[in-house]
């Protein structure tokens, strides 16, 4: 069973393969000779370290959404009464709430590219030839 002491020095050795892999660019080999450790181990620190730092990342990204997802919401219900009242300020009231809403898809990946197959016909292309040569002899006149 690990302890927490080798618990931290297997963190700092996967620190330290990370660093010496991403920032110097070195091989495995040459890492581990480096930092005293057969070739295996010190590409399991690296696959480990990648791992966690992956999950690490994924978690901030996920809160940081989360956080900018709970002001948009706080954003829209603090002006909806405005907007309902009427009066003055619920045009601009309306306004931010339209980018708030528009911010919040944008989170939500609701602007997402979508794939379409588009299949180009001779007849297609015929019509386009034809239309450009419209459009040139009307430069023309």
């Amino acid at each position: 069973m690990a302890t927490k002491k080798n618990a931290d020095i297997a963190r700092q050795r996967e620190d330290e393969v990370m660093l010496l892999r991403t920032r110097d660019r070195l091989e495995f080999r040459e890492i581990a000779e480096r930092i005293g450790a057969d070739v295996k181990n010190t590409y399991e620190a690296w696959k480990r370290g990648r791992a966690r730092l992956h999950k690490e990342a994924s978690e901030a990204f996920g809160a940081y959404v989360g956080e900018q997802l709970a002001t948009c919401r706080q954003v829209i219900d603090g002006l909806m009464p405005m907007v309902r009242a009427g009066g003055m300020h619920a045009p601009k009231a309306g306004e931010a709430i339209v980018r708030a809403m528009d911010h919040e898809a944008k989170l939500l990946g609701l602007y997402a590219p979508v794939k379409t197959n588009v299949t180009v016909t001779d007849e297609m292309t015929a019509r386009v030839k034809a239309l450009a040569e419209e459009i040139a002899a009307l430069d023309g006149a």
